[in-house]
C-alpha cells in the first residue's frame, strides 16, 4: 500500500476499511500493561450457553446392560430346562408308544410322536445360543409358543383317540357263547334269545339252531380258545359294534373264526359268528349221507317223523281226503294247482291203481337244512326241506314209485307237503285179451 509523505503519519496509518480489517470496539477502556488486574464479577464471568441441550443419563439406562444380561441368562436357563423336559416327555410317550403298539391307529401314532418330542427337545436345548441377540430373543419367544400351541392339538388328539379306542376284553363273552352253542338245542335256543336284536332280525331261530347242531356234529364240543388274533371296535349308526378273531379247540381239530358283537341296553350281545373248519378235517361220503339222512330208520314209521308223514298223505288219498291234504299244504304247493284239480287227478288215479296198501320200499330219505325253496314272491324259506322216495303197492299195481317233498319252519313243527309226483304204470296192451302183462312206469 503507498503512503503518502505530505500526510502527517497519523494520516499515514492503513484505512481499516482498506485493509479487510474488521474493527473491533470495546466497551471500557483497554487496561495498561503495568496496571493492576481489576476484579470481575462472577455473573459477567460465567459461560455463555451455546444452544445445546445437555443428556443426562437415567438409572435404568445405567444399568440397562446387566439388566439384558440377567433376562438372556433367565431366558436361556428357562428355554434349557424346557428342552430337558421336553426331551424326558419324548421319550416316555416313546415308552408309551411301545407298550399301545398292539392299539390299531393309535400305538405307531404315539411311538412316532415319542420320537418327535425328544428331538424338539434337542432342538430347543440349543436354542439359547440363538437367543444372544434381539432377534434371537424374538425367535426363541415365538417358537416357544408355536411349540406350545402344537403340543397341545397334538395330546388332546391323542387322547381323544386313546379314549375312543378304549378296547374291552370280549375273551370272556366269547368263551361263554361259544360254551353255550355246544350244549345242545336248549342252550343254544337260549343263546339266541339273548343275542341283539339286530342279530334275531337277520337270522331266523330255526336257522340258528340248525347251523350250531350241525357245527357241534361236525367238529365235536368246545374246548377252549387258544388264542386271541385281533380285537375290534368300530361305531356307526347301529351304535358301538366290537369284533374278536380267534383261535378255538374242538374235539376235532382246532378252528379259526370270529364273533361280532352289538352293545345293547349296557352289554355286548350277539351279533353274528363264523368258524372255519380245520383243514385237517375229512369229511367222508358216509358222514356227508348220515348228516343229511332224514332219520336213522326210514323204514319205522314210529322213529321217522318222514315216513309217517308220507304214509299219512297215502291213507288220506285212499279214504278219498285229496282236499284235506291241499288244505294242509304249503303256499308253494298250493299256488302249483287248484284244489279241484289236484282232487281229480287223485280221484283219477286211485281208480286205475286200486287202494293203497302198504310201502315196500325206500329208495331215498334226506332232510336238507335250510330248505331248498327260495324267498321268491315274499315266501321265507323254510328251516328244514325234505325229500322221501319210495315204491308203494297198491291193489291193481305193486311197484309205483311215489315221490314226496315236505317242507317244515321248525324242526318241532310238522311236515308240510311242498310237491308230490306219483307215476302211473304203463296200461295193458291188450286189456280185453286177458293176459296180464308188467306194468312199466311211464
Amino acid at each position: 500500500m503507498a503512503t503518502d509523505p505530505e500526510r502527517p503519519e497519523r494520516d499515514n496509518k492503513p484505512d481499516p476499511s482498506e485493509s479487510g480489517s474488521v474493527e473491533v470496539q470495546f466497551s471500557g477502556p483497554i487496561p495498561k500493561a503495568d496496571a493492576a488486574p481489576e476484579h470481575i464479577p462472577t455473573d459477567e464471568s460465567a459461560p455463555v450457553s451455546s444452544g445445546r441441550v445437555r443428556a443426562v443419563a437415567s438409572e435404568e439406562a445405567k444399568s440397562g446392560p446387566a439388566r439384558s444380561k440377567r433376562i438372556t441368562a433367565t431366558l436361556s436357563g428357562g428355554v434349557e430346562a424346557i428342552g430337558t423336559g421336553i426331551g424326558t416327555l419324548g421319550e416316555g410317550v416313546t415308552k408309551l408308544g411301545d407298550l399301545t403298539n398292539r392299539v390299531p391307529l393309535v400305538g405307531a401314532g404315539v411311538g412316532k410322536l415319542g420320537e418327535g418330542l425328544t428331538k424338539a427337545g434337542e432342538s430347543i436345548h440349543a436354542l439359547p445360543r440363538v437367543a444372544q441377540t434381539r432377534r434371537g430373543r424374538l425367535l426363541v419367544r415365538s417358537v416357544i409358543v408355536g411349540f406350545v400351541l402344537v403340543a397341545t392339538w397334538i395330546a388332546v388328539i391323542v387322547g381323544l383317540q386313546l379314549h375312543g379306542n378304549d378296547v374291552p376284553d370280549f375273551r370272556p363273552t366269547a368263551e361263554h357263547i361259544l360254551v353255550e352253542v355246544s350244549k345242545g338245542h336248549d342252550a343254544i335256543s337260549e343263546v339266541y334269545e339273548k343275542a341283539s336284536p339286530r342279530f334275531q332280525e337277520m337270522v331266523r331261530k330255526e336257522r340258528f339252531l340248525d347251523d350250531m347242531l350241525d357245527l357241534d356234529a361236525t367238529v365235536g364240543k368246545f374246548i377252549e380258545i387258544t388264542a386271541i388274533n385281533d380285537t375290534l371296535v368300530t361305531t356307526g349308526p347301529a351304535g358301538r359294534v366290537g369284533r374278536i378273531s380267534l383261535t378255538a379247540s374242538y374235539e376235532r381239530g382246532i378252528c379259526k373264526g370270529s364273533i361280532s358283537l352289538h352293545w345293547d341296553q349296557g352289554q355286548w350281545k350277539l351279533l353274528g359268528m363264523g368258524l372255519e373248519l380245520p383243514p385237517e378235517l375229512k369229511v367222508t361220503q358216509a358222514m356227508r349221507e348220515q348228516r343229511v339222512a332224514a332219520c336213522k330208520d326210514p323204514d319205522n314209521r314210529k322213529t321217522c317223523d318222514v315216513r309217517d308223514s308220507a304214509e299219512t298223505i297215502l291213507e288220506q288219498l285212499r279214504d278219498g281226503k285229496a282236499g284235506e291234504i291241499w288244505d294242509n299244504a304249503t303256499d308253494v304247493f298250493r299256488k302249483q294247482e287248484t284244489r279241484a284239480k289236484f282232487v281229480a287227478i287223485q280221484d283219477e288215479h286211485q281208480n286205475v291203481l286200486g287202494a293203497y296198501k302198504r310201502i315196500l320200499r325206500v329208495t331215498e330219505a334226506k332232510v336238507i337244512s335250510g330248505g331248498a325253496s327260495s324267498a321268491r314272491g315274499g315266501i321265507a324259506p323254510p328251516a328244514e326241506s325234505a325229500t322221501f322216495d319210495v315204491v308203494v303197492e297198491f291193489d291193481r299195481s305193486s311197484g309205483v314209485r311215489v315221490v314226496f317233498g315236505f317242507d317244515r319252519n321248525a324242526k318241532a313243527a310238522p311236515w308240510q307237503l311242498r310237491s308230490f309226483k306219483l307215476v302211473v304204470p304203463m296200461p295193458h296192451a291188450d286189456e280185453g285179451s286177458g293176459q296180464t302183462l308188467p306194468l312199466k312206469p311211464r
